[in-house]
């Protein structure tokens, strides 16, 4: 269940009850995102050819939300390579991802990261996300390899979340 931290005047309040506070809007945000939105892009993140040779593509910028309810914003197109992929078919993958951040000293000498930026991770995978039983990544589109190049399949969905929704 839910915890909320109860405030009252003359509190002492410690790192953990900020903590906690800050725990339980991000897990009803997200329970809400998961239970009433459900996962998918929202916006944008559509996938194009970045070159003539057909092994980078770009992901544009765009906002999704992943099974977790963990919302995801691209601010700016992204180029990725998919030369690597060793398959015939690949995929276009997002993730979510936290990195700890803004290094500050503490009172026993150390540092301690003061921030937690939210961000996300592009990759390129073997497999649909949509249908290895994660909820943790969105597809984003799927790549075929015709001869040395890849092409973008026109006919791959990936799970699209209305906006009015």
């Amino acid at each position: 269940m839910p915890v909320r931290v109860r405030f009252f005047p003359g509190q002492l309040l410690t790192a953990q009850d900020f903590e906690t506070e800050q725990k339980y809007h991000l897990e009803m945000r997200r329970l809400h995102n998961r239970l009433l939105h459900g996962l998918g892009i929202v916006e944008g993140l559509g996938v194009s050819a970045a070159d003539v040779d057909g092994s980078t593509v770009i992901v544009a910028p765009g906002f999704a939300v992943d099974g977790l309810g963990r919302e995801i914003a691209v601010d700016q197109p992204v180029r990725i390579e998919a030369g690597a992929c060793g398959q015939e078919i690949c995929f276009v993958t997002l993730e979510y991802a936290e990195t700890a951040t803004d290094p500050v000293p503490t009172a026993n000498g150390e540092s301690q990261f003061s921030r937690v930026t939210e961000g996300f991770s592009i990759g390129i995978a073997t497999q649909d996300p949509c249908h290895r039983g994660t909820s943790e990544a969105l597809g984003l589109a799927r790549l075929i390899r015709q001869g040395d190049r890849w092409i973008i399949d026109e006919n791959y969905r990936p799970i699209i979340l209305s906006a009015m929704a």
